[in-house]
């Protein structure tokens, strides 16, 4: 029986617990290939995790294949105005820009925290204020932690309004959302390999 790449690499993502999902779109007239990149990242909070990690990854093959890049954390408190990064963009001259946020955040609330507590075995339960010691079950506080989200990546020649290629990362990673973005370049290479637009 014949595995494609897509079908191993599913398997093993799959199997650490990581999933990441991609599609894409690519401008019928665009045929360049990436020879010299600038990386907008339009980072929030929810988003920081993930893009350490990813960006560590891409940027290591971006390298490994002799192609420059520079990249640009904005915050989304930035007061730089649209023109200040198109002067940013113009001084680094690349061939391609592109521009990465993200659009929506998985938040996971793990159980055993002050609402548990207060339910299962505080006020409620043989009238007990403090059932195993804490205020919450077995005394442990509530946490939340984000395990996924989804990222629009688009790709524009510089000073161009329209994007030649788009495409929609979905992540969730059980584990955290960092070590799904340590995953996720993996898949996005991949990708842009078979959008043509890296060499592989």
């Amino acid at each position: 029986m014949k595995y494609t790449l897509w079908a191993v690499l599913a398997f093993l993502l799959t199997s650490c617990g990581v999933k990441i999902n991609i599609d894409s779109n690519k401008a019928p007239d665009f045929s360049e290939k990436i020879t010299k990149l600038y990386i907008l990242i339009k980072e929030t909070d929810n988003a920081k995790a993930f893009m350490y990690p990813f960006f560590q990854g891409f940027g290591s093959h971006l390298t490994a294949k002799n192609i420059p890049f520079q990249e640009y954390y904005q915050d989304p408190l930035s007061l730089e105005t649209e023109e200040d990064v198109e002067k940013r963009i113009q001084e680094y001259n690349p061939n391609i820009v592109m521009v990465i946020s993200q659009t929506q955040s998985t938040i996971t609330h793990n159980s055993g925290g002050f609402n548990s507590g207060f339910n299962n075995g505080g006020f409620n339960n043989n009238g007990g204020f403090n059932n195993g010691g804490g205020f919450g079950s077995n005394g442990r506080t509530a946490s939340r932690s984000i395990t996924g989200g989804i990222f629009d990546i688009k790709f524009y020649r510089p000073g161009k309004k329209n994007p030649v290629w788009r495409c929609s990362l979905k992540v969730n990673g059980p584990g955290g959302i960092k070590k799904a973005g340590m995953k996720a370049y993996e898949v996005f290479i991949d990708k842009l390999i078979q959008d043509q637009l890296l060499d592989r």
